[in-house]
């Protein structure tokens, strides 16, 4: 098979390639010219965010033919090599299948040994969060004082999972999620190199359906381009990503403003016969409330949108709703989406979420309108604390076969107090 799939042939292959790492690759470059490099690097980050890609860029780098240098030249008998992966000095290593504590053992014995065809070894140790106790305690004294040609490149999507030992004898870069934007920039890029038609709106739903990872991106293009015929269209992103369009949600969204039940639970039910999975479109519901109360509070900050689009159908939708709604909605959503993760029929969750939100919140007693009945009131509060007051002053004379009546009269004289102050305070309210 000749054809690669397109995250392979548009692997980064510079440091400036990385894409939405400036803050590593600056870094890396520095140390590549100045000659100060760390016998041992943690790369960490969310899936496809360029970890390994870095890694491979950077033992290129140190064993070009023209290093000390900032990139590698791409050129030279070693950069090829290295990309080709037939340098047998540049080791890659996945630690989800190698973990246990043999196969360190073997990297310890075989780091004390020069290199055979370029200046340094460099081993790269894919998901190293996946090696045994064992393991981590094989590589721990290696990892301390390794010999000056060797290189130890870590790379993991789960840092937490690294024994502090290792993690204080490695300088540690922390790989972010890429940015939608600079995903669709990229993808751009690659579709006009290709000369493939496609649409904007297809490529922001590739860039959300991704979360921030550039092999995600670039596996749905793959995708979608062949998916598609002509042009890779928003029609053909939302097939096969499973993503719910933007019209349905605004009409669903739109239906629950109005109370219109109807509406809202033929739409939920035409957007799942339709392949839509009922958690996804939970989730683009909270993202969606969420847009909606950032534009409440903030309507500038239309960048920080997850899910909408600040156009005219989204500003008359915001009408529709005050904060006090939206905070309602997300909260209620929220709670349903943990309900949804153990329930067995997810559709009929969603649907009573939704009806949930379209139910009316119980009003308040109305306040009391009619002066005449509120001044009669203050008059009966007036008499009762005159009472209270006279009985207070002179109470009665109990004689001695009526003592068993006195518990009672003290009893009435605190419900008397308790009466008078309890509407006395309702009415300075």
């Amino acid at each position: 098979m000749s054809y690669q799939a397109l995250y392979r042939v548009w692997r980064p292959q510079l440091l400036d390639d990385v894409v939405g790492q400036t803050h590593i690759t600056k870094t890396l470059k520095n140390a590549l010219v100045q000659q100060k490099l760390a016998h041992a690097y943690l790369f960490s980050g969310p899936r496809g965010t360029g970890k390994t890609s870095a890694a491979k860029i950077v033992a290129k780098a140190i064993n070009c033919e023209k290093a000390p240098t900032p990139e590698p030249c791409n050129e030279c008998a070693a950069c090829v090599g290295i990309t080709a992966g037939s340098i047998v000095d540049v080791i890659e290593i996945d630690a989800a299948s190698n973990n246990g504590v043999d196969e360190i053992r073997d990297i310890r014995d075989k780091v004390k040994f020069a290199p055979s065809e370029v200046a340094y070894k460099v081993y790269i140790i894919d998901e190293v969060h996946m090696l045994s106790t064992g393991a981590f305690n094989a590589l721990l004294k290696t990892l301390e004082e390794p010999p000056a040609h060797v290189i130890f490149i870590l790379a993991t999507t789960e840092p937490h999972k690294i024994p502090l030992t290792i993690l204080s004898r490695c300088q540690r870069f922390d790989f972010k999620p890429i940015t939608d934007k600079e995903l669709m920039s990229r993808m751009e890029r690659i579709l006009k190199s290709d000369g493939q038609a496609y649409e904007e709106e297809a490529i922001k739903l590739i860039a959300r359906a991704a979360d921030g990872g550039m092999r995600d991106a670039l596996s749905l293009l793959d995708q979608a381009i062949s998916f598609s015929e002509d042009q890779v269209s928003s029609t053909d992103v939302l097939t096969i990503t499973g993503a719910v369009s933007r019209e349905a949600l605004n009409t669903l969204i739109g239906a629950l403003s109005k109370n219109n039940s109807r509406l809202a639970l033929e739409t939920i039910d035409e957007t799942l016969k339709n392949g839509k999975d009922p958690k996804r479109l939970l989730e683009d519901m909270v993202l969606f409330f969420r847009d909606l109360l950032l534009y409440k509070a903030a309507p500038e900050a239309t960048d920080l949108f997850e899910r909408a689009e600040a156009d005219e159908a989204f500003k008359q939708l915001s009408d529709g709703y005050s904060q006090a709604m939206l905070h309602q909605a997300i909260q209620r959503l929220s709670e349903s989406q943990q309900e949804m993760k153990w329930a067995l029929q997810p559709k009929i969750v969603l649907e009573m979420a939704v009806i949930k939100m379209m139910e009316k919140p119980v009003e308040a007693a109305a306040p009391v309108q009619d002066q005449g009945e509120l001044e009669q009131l203050k008059q009966q509060i007036q008499r009762l604390e005159d009472k209270l007051a006279n009985f207070n002053h002179s109470p009665p004379t109990i004689a001695v076969n009526d003592q068993q009546q006195a518990p009672k009269q003290q009893r009435r004289r605190m419900q008397l107090a308790v009466v008078s102050r309890g509407v006395r305070l309702l009415l300075d309210k």
